[in-house]
């Protein structure tokens, strides 16, 4: 099933629709760090957005080798429960639907009328790349993917502070702005296959008195028998809000439709 879609659709397109509320940053130019201090994360008070509800508009651009798609995203979130999210715009998008919940992705297209289901181990094995709910839910709100996992290094480098994280075959870095202690970059690194995946958020607006990033870019970099690949996704959110009352989260999958 997963092979016939990446033939027919390219499985590019499953990480847009997996990360759908995702300009493109400038590198960073050289800078001087400065290792003779070791820091507690604690005591730097990273700040983590929280909530309960979260709904975003956002316009996206896909940019694949040899092909550029422009879409229009709709996404709510339950916080550590599930994301919903609607597409438009581009032909091979329009009428995708999906809610991606703690093991699993569920897409409709009402065009074709037509569904898959895929499970995050199927994903991460496609991509050579784990990829689970929380990583989807962190990337999209701007927050630390594991907040959780211990720290190997602290270093403050320039204006910024890394925070390096070594997770089984993982190595994530994590750079945070010493201005407002926000994240502003992740790099995650498999080191078996060296496949990686880059972050980079800017456009901090205040939502419920919380700095979130307006605008983002994903880089993902994977291996397969035909080299080296490369997913980009530059992200522009348009509004972004934060309800107390409960949101709904509506999918069906009806009948007549066909799975792919």
């Amino acid at each position: 099933m997963i092979k016939k879609l990446i033939k027919e659709r390219s499985f590019s397109k499953l990480l847009i629709l997996c990360v759908v509320a995702m300009p493109l940053l400038t590198s960073c130019g050289a800078k001087v760090a400065s290792f003779t201090n070791t820091y507690d994360r604690e005591s730097l008070n990273i700040q983590q957005i929280d909530f309960d509800y979260l709904t975003i508009k956002s316009k996206i651009e896909l940019i694949e080798p040899h092909k550029t798609t422009k879409i229009t995203a709709l996404v709510r979130i339950k916080k550590d429960s599930i994301i919903w999210f609607n597409l438009s715009g581009a032909l091979g998008v329009q009428g995708m639907r999906g809610i991606i919940t703690s093991d699993s992705v569920y897409l409709i297209n009402r065009v074709a009328k037509e569904y898959s289901i895929y499970s995050f181990s199927e994903v991460g094995m496609e991509f050579n790349f784990p990829i689970d709910y929380a990583l989807l839910q962190s990337m999209i709100v701007g927050n630390m993917p594991k907040p959780d996992e211990p720290d190997r290094s602290i270093k403050h480098v320039g204006k910024t502070y890394i925070v390096k994280q070594s997770i089984n075959d993982i190595l994530i870095e994590n750079y945070i702005d010493d201005s407002n202690m926000k994240l502003i970059e992740v790099q995650i690194t498999e080191k078996e296959t060296d496949n990686s995946l880059k972050l980079l958020y800017k456009d901090f607006r205040e939502i419920n008195s919380q700095a979130f990033p307006f605008s983002a870019f994903i880089s993902l970099i994977h291996h397969n028998e035909f080299g080296q690949l490369e997913t980009q996704m530059t992200i522009e959110h348009s509004r972004v809000d934060s309800p107390e009352k409960e949101l709904k989260f509506p999918f069906n999958i009806p009948n007549k439709y066909v799975r792919k």
